[in-house]
């Protein structure tokens, strides 16, 4: 069909539609376009996403429409931007789902969801490492207020001001001086 009515008229309200026609796009060309663009190392705008998404509907016939679906996946398997390459799998499942093979869109669902276990897993390891780090700081800031007060202490200074100076408890002061008086 190369045209369809653009109004529905009903008792209250008219709708009016732009026609845009999946067969007069040049999948192929379109394709070639945005693999060209990635392999320049551009990154994808919005447009780029969207034509990825609709790529299989251009071709003709079940057979071609799994051909471009399955290129199109190869290609947001190529893309750097995690976000992108789950919006692409996740929408071509979607766009697709009246020719897919069933086998096919159950691999893309399990690579969306690598994807996402994949990042998971790095925020858990950079939450971990920052948490490391933060204890790390935490003890070594501890160790350098009892070196001061074993120095304070040496020098005779007031227990309640090295506390205050150093936020040592009496009890780590008091353990410092032991320390102190058996080596």
């Amino acid at each position: 069909m190369d045209q369809a009515e653009p109004d529905l008229k009903t008792a209250c309200f008219t709708l009016h539609a732009e026609q845009a026609f999946l067969a007069h796009i040049d999948g192929k060309a379109a394709f070639q376009e945005i693999q060209e663009k990635l392999q320049a190392g551009k990154t994808l705008d919005n447009d780029d996403l969207m034509k990825l998404v609709i790529l299989p509907l251009t071709v003709p016939g079940t057979e071609g429409k799994q051909g471009m679906l399955e290129a199109v996946v190869g290609l947001a398997e190529q893309l750097e931007d995690e976000e992108q390459q789950i919006f692409i799998l996740s929408a071509v499942i979607v766009a697709s789902d009246k020719f897919i093979q069933k086998e096919y869109m159950e691999q893309i669902r399990r690579k969306i969801n690598m994807t996402q276990i994949g990042q998971m897993y790095e925020k858990e390891k950079i939450e971990y490492g920052n948490q490391r780090a933060k204890e790390a700081a935490k003890e070594a800031a501890r160790e350098a207020a009892k070196e001061m007060a074993r120095a304070m202490l040496d020098e005779d200074i007031d227990t309640i001001k090295i506390m205050k100076i150093t936020g040592l408890t009496e009890v780590e002061l008091l353990h410092l001086q032991d320390v102190a008086v058996t080596v």
